[in-house]
């Protein structure tokens, strides 16, 4: 299972024009052609950017192939947000895409798999640890993985029982953590489709009920009847989250008309939600949503917002990448003494 999941693992050794290093990553091949004996593949951002900008305009890109052979790639798209790279690479040796599986779940087994700068594969046993990212990470979306990560292992893929990718990992510290697949799908396609990746802001910071300690889950639900939902522990001012009326202390019981609440599903769903705006012709894009506090109907309006500009450069392999302020359906209960 793991040596057959290998064949669409690559090493990735990164330089600036004048040869200092970048970084030593994995990547996971996710498309190849037969024909034109082009490669697509992805990896962590870490293998071209320092602290969420690029490194160099022009990366040099070495890809180290399962056979040994070196490629040179090219940098395709990248988002900071994500920690998620594209690069595209000519190979002679027939490089085999990765099986996508599905989202991963807490306690599920897996091997993070990753390959090093001799080409020789790395395989590390772990678990999807039933945990939340510390509060100081921004990456909320992000899953804790219960192995240690191989030196080189960033943007590795990390897979299943069946050898099928539910992920790739993304740090080293303070714990190994991974992207879900569905959430690394949906940016690829995105960029396949509209080259750029939107992103959504919704102005809070939520902790999932599931992960509080068990006597406060509980309180919650002996006193109002809530046995699962998101935490509302920080709103930021004149955000969407504002303006529905959703304060600190308060618990989403429902969103979209969905009820699952980890927070990397959440993360996709509201990824998910920026398909509409990037295949619309303006800048804006309507949608309606019902205010459950209010009881009433409403229309709003998603704008586009440029972030950094200038971030990029105007190339027809760097795409300004967009976020979206926006307003969605969500019933919420207010409690108290809710734990932050």
């Amino acid at each position: 299972m793991v040596r057959k999941a290998a064949r669409s693992i690559v090493g990735i050794s990164s330089f600036k024009p004048d040869g200092e290093g970048i970084a030593q990553c994995t990547g996971i091949v996710v498309r190849w052609n037969e024909i034109t004996r082009m490669a697509t593949i992805v990896t962590c951002s870490a293998a071209v950017c320092v602290n969420g900008a690029l490194a160099h305009p022009e990366p040099k890109l070495l890809i180290r192939f399962p056979n040994r052979a070196i490629g040179e790639g090219r940098l395709l798209f990248f988002n900071a947000h994500y920690r998620i790279a594209l690069l595209e690479v000519l190979a002679d040796y027939p490089l085999q895409p990765a099986n996508f599986g599905s989202s991963p779940r807490f306690g599920q087994q897996g091997f993070a798999l990753a390959r090093d700068d001799e080409s020789y594969l790395i395989a590390r046993r772990g678990t999807v640890l039933c945990q939340e990212p510390p509060r100081y990470l921004k990456y909320r979306h992000w899953l804790s993985l219960g192995c240690e990560l191989a030196p080189c292992g960033m943007g590795g893929s990390v897979i299943n029982e069946h050898g099928d990718v539910i992920g790739m990992t993304v740090s080293h510290s303070p714990n190994p953590y991974m992207l879900s697949i569905s959430i690394m799908r949906t940016c690829i396609e995105m960029w396949t489709n509209f080259s750029r990746v939107a992103r959504p802001i919704h102005g809070m910071n939520l902790r999932a009920v599931e992960l509080l300690d068990i006597s406060y889950q509980e309180d919650i639900e002996l006193e109002y009847g809530i046995n699962d939902g998101f935490i509302v522990n920080m709103v930021s001012n004149g955000s969407s989250a504002e303006r529905l009326g959703i304060s600190e202390g308060d618990i989403i019981v429902s969103y979209g008309g969905q009820h699952d609440f980890t927070l990397h599903k959440f993360e996709h769903f509201l990824l998910s939600l920026c398909w509409g705006f990037l295949m619309s012709i303006d800048s804006t894009w309507r949608v309606n949503f019902e205010d459950f506090l209010m009881r009433m109907n409403r229309s709003a309006y998603i704008y586009a917002v440029p972030r950094k500009k200038g971030f990029f450069k105007q190339q027809d392999h760097h795409a300004m990448p967009y976020a979206l302020l926006f307003l969605f359906d969500v019933l919420v209960h207010t409690i108290r003494n809710c734990p932050r």
